[in-house]
């Protein structure tokens, strides 16, 4: 039960959410026995925790290279403004307080 604790799986999902965002995607599963938080804590340097770990997590990674196939951002979202709009979840439609909801 690798991911039993809640600081276990915290720790597993910032490690997927980082290998994601190097284009890197774990295919595999933690070994039986493995907790990858105690490996980390009770390793007293971080080469030795990447020796212990790299065993089971090197082979399951796989490497991405699909967000070469998307437009780059610059000539989707020229400006300022754009980017702005587009990461704005703000709807000038939308009642301010309960008052006005008919």
């Amino acid at each position: 039960m690798p991911l039993s604790r809640g600081s276990a799986v915290v720790g597993f999902t910032v490690l997927l959410g980082l290998l994601l965002a190097a284009n890197m995607e774990f295919t595999g599963k933690i070994p039986k026995g493995i907790q990858v938080d105690w490996e980390a804590i009770l390793n007293f340097d971080p080469n030795s925790f990447a020796e212990s770990v790299k065993r089971w997590l090197y082979p399951s990674l796989k490497i991405t290279t699909s967000w070469k196939d998307y437009p780059d951002v610059t000539s989707t979202l020229a400006t300022t403004g754009s980017v702005v709009a587009a990461l704005s979840s703000y709807d000038d439609r939308a009642p301010m307080n309960p008052e006005q909801v008919s």
